[in-house]
């Protein structure tokens, strides 16, 4: 067919070009004659009259040519401003219709809506984090550097580290496939004012930083070289600090402001599209240079990758400049580099890609749903288009107007829907957990509009194709002939809807199978066993002044007298000290080796739990030792460790662990720490955190030579009662000259927090299957009432020939039972395929639990009846005699 009307569409265009030139031609020859004539009345001879006239008329050919052109242009003219006028007529056609069906309107723009705003929402966060998440020229070559350990040793920590000056000195001078490589570090800075000192956000940038993200200072310059080379101190202030604390005046360039015990001099300010990697939604208030060639330095590094170039042999090629420059053989490398994207890096990276398919499938449920309402509309206005199309309207006027309808719809669907989805964004990143502020970064932005309008367009169109296609299928002289109920009752159209509810069903029970799957996970991460009690538990940093050295005496006898008053709180009931408490890590580097077993490779850098604890900090957090007992020797000399139950049960499964030797070895000099207790394997970082990996715990000496006070050890307090109780402990602190002692945090607060995340998007992926499971029975239930509506006259006989009423029930109930289990069998099937997207997001249930699946498809059955409930009612309804009567 299309290739028929392509040479039939050139036929044509030929012949109006054609027709344009024969009417020139003859406006000429007109013209030409009449000009002749006048010459002849005016005593010329005929052949000179003829010849002059067309001397005075000028280059026949170029004047042809000109007037061809000129119908032409007239031509395109009246054909666009009758196409104007008509679509003027079609839109406000299309409104007069759709204002006489306001319900059918309303529930059509409202479920095209709905779809369309749930995927709005999510596809504004994904955009920001995903697909566009930093803003630097060629972004989509942006890749963080890291390294990991080359070797482990079971352990079960996964952790990356960020490589030193040197190692970044080499790669920046040797590296052919990362053609920038840029280091930074950031964190919060205090900014002396009048007061007491505030903080902001700043980072430590390498001098050509500004121009790999694209950016020119707003005033002033950026600091070079020379400036890092010489040490001087030099800051860049961001936009919006310049605004809001110097009212944005030039003439800060050149002041001094003090960060820290420093004084540094404001050299200039970067613009506000200057983001610093890494972010986190706070804006960078100041930019300070970070030398490269400061070997007592470590860095995050950003780079941008060579076009043309993979991530694989850019590994490869860092990892050999590792090893040539730090003189390891090949192959015999300790860490490795790792290069990952961007979106690697979101910390909810595949929770968004599970979101991301759950709300294109609700997007899917909703535009099969509008296909289904259409295609009930066009079987009621078949009767309609065949008596406009025996007056005289054409196919493609019909066409068009079923397509203007459409996009009409879909255009109104869609502005309903970015509306819903700006309010959603909006309450997503009001009730995002603590652990995800990225969330903060998301924004309904022009690429969001455009694929917003994009799904309009594609909509609209497929939805008046869906409907033309309906009422093509019988012909004008048919529907003429037989009334509008009559001729919209046909198997084709049935089927058609029936595989639309189908297919809802079949998307809505995959949805209900995940849900299932997150919510059991999600109470099963919160009924874990932790091996603690965090209930009733606080904890609180006790910093060491900084004029005091944490190995002396003055250290000891600060960290002595503050808990000893914190003990003598009557809401107290326990209380001990801990180099990090729980939700911290503190580990070591080294080959984790256990006496009288191979060791691991010397290459080997593994990192081990390692925590410096009193003795009575098992009974402060309530955990139980299930062998042996607390350390008896507190003296470094002692050389006691204490090991979780997991690391345990993995080395000496048959036997008992007291009285083994192991130690975290970076030479072979390290000494060996003898097993003296194993406590019961504790989730210090919530329930989602790895209990079983292997966990060290030493005894933590006050102020006894090396390995005496930490800087800032961590005070564990048990109360009876709450955090009131312990509102002193902030007063003792100040004793110790800390103008700003940190706040006294609840541990099974944290412990939620951890849990908040996972619990977060159970929240929103229940909220998209209730929206889809709510769209699929909406669709059933039109289904089946369309179905009752046409078999009224059916009812009416069988109900009239004694037909009973359990019947007619059945006969509705039925059909809307078996659609649902069709829609059920195959949603379950591709459940079955679809949950292993989930299964790094599970905890305590499986991607195939069967609890979870037998629970969706009994839910969607159930929901399938009660849309078979108002449909069954108005069959049972039927008058015999009008249904009967009725055409």
């Amino acid at each position: 067919m299309i290739r028929l009307g392509i040479p039939r569409a050139f036929r044509l265009a030929l012949r109006r070009r054609d027709s344009w030139e024969r009417d020139v031609e003859d406006e000429i020859k007109l013209h030409l004659s009449l000009r002749a004539e006048q010459l002849s009345a005016q005593g010329a001879a005929p052949d000179e009259a003829y010849s002059e006239a067309v001397r005075r008329f000028g280059p026949l050919d170029e004047s042809r040519a000109r007037l061809v052109d000129a119908a032409a242009h007239r031509e395109q003219r009246m054909r666009r401003t009758e196409f104007l006028g008509d679509l003027r007529q079609d839109i406000a056609f299309a409104f007069r219709t759709l204002g006489r069906q306001k319900g059918w309107t309303a529930i059509t723009v409202g479920t095209l809506a709905l779809g369309i705003g749930a995927t709005t929402a999510v596809f504004s966060v994904v955009s920001a984090l995903l697909l566009h998440p930093l803003p630097y020229p060629h972004a989509n070559r942006i890749v963080f550097v890291a390294q990991a350990p080359s070797e482990g040793n079971n352990t079960g920590m996964h952790v990356t580290i960020t490589p030193s000056a040197a190692v970044v000195r080499a790669w920046m001078a040797l590296s052919h496939d990362l053609e920038s490589i840029e280091g930074f570090t950031s964190g919060p800075y205090a900014l002396k004012t009048a007061g007491d000192p505030s903080y902001v956000m700043g980072a430590r940038v390498f001098p050509s930083f500004m121009a790999f993200a694209g950016q020119r200072p707003i005033a002033g310059r950026m600091f070079t070289d020379a400036d890092v080379a010489g040490g001087t101190k030099v800051v860049v202030l961001g936009e919006s600090f310049w605004r809001d604390r110097f009212g944005a005046r030039t003439d800060v360039v050149g002041k001094a402001i003090t960060l820290g015990d420093s004084l540094f001099t404001v050299i200039g300010v970067a613009p506000q599209g200057l983001e610093r990697p890494g972010r986190g939604g706070l804006s960078t208030a100041v930019w300070l240079p970070l030398d490269v060639h400061n070997d007592k330095l470590s860095m995050a590094v950003i780079a941008r990758v060579r076009s043309g170039a993979s991530i694989t042999a850019a590994e490869r090629e860092l990892d050999s400049i590792f090893a040539r420059e730090a003189g390891f053989s090949s192959g015999k490398i300790p860490f490795h580099a790792v290069v990952s994207t961007p979106a690697q890096l979101v910390s909810f990276h595949d929770s968004l890609i599970l979101l991301t398919a759950a709300v294109a499938l609700v997007l899917l449920v909703a535009c099969a749903n509008v296909a289904h309402l259409l295609l009930a509309r066009a079987g009621s206005r078949r009767r309609e288009l065949a008596i406009r199309a025996a007056l005289g309207a054409g196919r493609a006027r019909l066409t068009r107007q079923l397509l203007t309808e459409s996009l009409v719809l879909a255009v109104s669907g869609t502005a309903v829907g970015v509306m819903l989805g700006w309010i959603g964004l909006h309450a997503l990143v009001a009730l995002r957990p603590p652990s995800l502020d990225e969330l903060k970064l998301a924004s309904l932005d022009g690429r969001t509009l455009l694929v917003a309008t994009g799904v309009a367009l594609v909509s609209g169109v497929g939805f008046g194709l869906t409907g033309l296609a309906q009422s093509a299928r019988h012909s004008t002289h048919v529907a003429l002939k037989t009334g509008a109920l009559a001729a919209s009752h046909g198997q084709g159209a049935s089927r058609v809807r029936g595989l639309l509810v189908v297919t809802e069903m079949a998307l809505a029970a995959m949805l209900l199978v995940g849900a299932n799957l997150l919510v059991r996970s999600v109470m099963n991460l919160q009924r874990a066993d932790l091996g603690f009690a965090p209930r009733g538990l606080y904890m609180i940093t006790l910093p060491v002044p900084r004029t005091v050295a944490p190995t002396s005496a003055a250290a000891a006898g600060v960290v002595a007298v503050t808990m000893a008053r914190i003990r003598q709180l009557p809401a107290v009931t326990s209380a001990t000290l801990a180099d990090v408490g729980p939700g911290s890590r503190a580990f070591s580097i080294g080959r984790l080796e256990v006496e009288g077993k191979a060791p691991p490779p010397r290459s080997t850098s593994s990192f081990v739990d390692v925590n410096q604890i009193q003795p009575n900090y098992f009974a402060t957090m309530r955990a139980r030792l299930t062998q042996g007992a607390t350390f008896s020797d507190t003296t470094a000399a002692s050389r006691q460790v204490i090991v979780n139950a997991g690391f345990a049960r993995a080395q000496w499964a048959d036997g008992s662990a007291l009285g083994h030797r192991i130690r975290v070895a970076q030479t072979d000099s390290e000494p060996w720490l003898t097993i003296v207790g194993v406590v019961a394997d504790m989730a210090t970082g919530g329930p989602t955190s790895e209990s079983t990996a292997p966990a060290l715990f030493t005894p933590l000496a006050i102020g006894a030579g090396e390995s005496g006070t930490p800087r800032s050890p961590t005070i564990l307090v048990r109360t009876s009662g709450t955090a009131q109780g312990l509102a002193p402990i902030s007063g003792f602190i100040r004793q110790n000259g800390v103008k700003r002692p940190p706040e006294i945090a609840s541990v099974a607060q944290q412990i939620d927090s951890s849990v908040a995340a996972p619990r977060f998007v159970m929240l929103l992926l229940t909220i998209f299957t209730a929206l889809a499971l709510l769209l699929a029975a909406v669709g059933l239930y039109g289904v089946m009432a369309y179905s009752v509506i046409q078999r009224t006259r059916e009812i009416g006989i069988r109900m009239a020939l004694g037909a009973q009423r359990g019947t007619i029930a059945r006969l509705v109930v039925v059909r809307g039972v078996t659609l649902a289990l069709i829609g059920a069998a195959l949603g379950l099937g591709g459940a079955y395929w679809a949950t292993r997207l989930l299964s790094k997001l599970l905890y305590g249930v499986t991607p195939l639990d069967g609890t979870s699946f037998a629970v969706g498809g009994a839910v969607l059955i159930g929901v399938a009846v009660l849309a078979c409930v108002v449909p069954t009612r108005r069959a049972l309804a039927v008058d015999p005699i009008l249904a009967i009567r009725a055409d």
